[in-house]
């Protein structure tokens, strides 16, 4: 059987794009990274949650997809009063400061 049939399936996992461009260089990373950093709330809203591209925050945080998007429906974005659970990874001092 040919392997490059199977290779190609398994890259085109549907829902996902394995094509995203996760550089730092590309101008709408750059965007998403500013969005992020300046309005969690309209990053979570607007990026993660609606188009599940949560890449930065998955970088800067060191999450998966679906640990970002429970931090943004349940911490960043809830109207709740309730405490919600902050992973730990965001507290993480990288010299920089805190980054909550």
């Amino acid at each position: 059987s040919d392997s490059s049939d199977n290779d190609a399936a398994m890259s085109a996992v549907p829902g996902f794009s394995s094509g995203v461009n996760r550089s730092v260089s590309s101008p709408l990373r750059r965007k998403d990274k500013r969005m992020a950093e300046n309005d969690p709330m309209r990053y979570c809203a607007d990026r993660c949650v609606a188009t599940g591209n949560c890449d930065v925050f998955e970088d800067m945080f060191e999450m998966g997809p679906d640990e970002v998007i429970k931090f943004c429906k349940e911490c960043v974005l809830s109207e709740d009063e309730e405490p919600c659970d902050i992973p730990e990874t965001i507290f993480r001092d990288d010299g920089m400061g805190v980054h909550p």
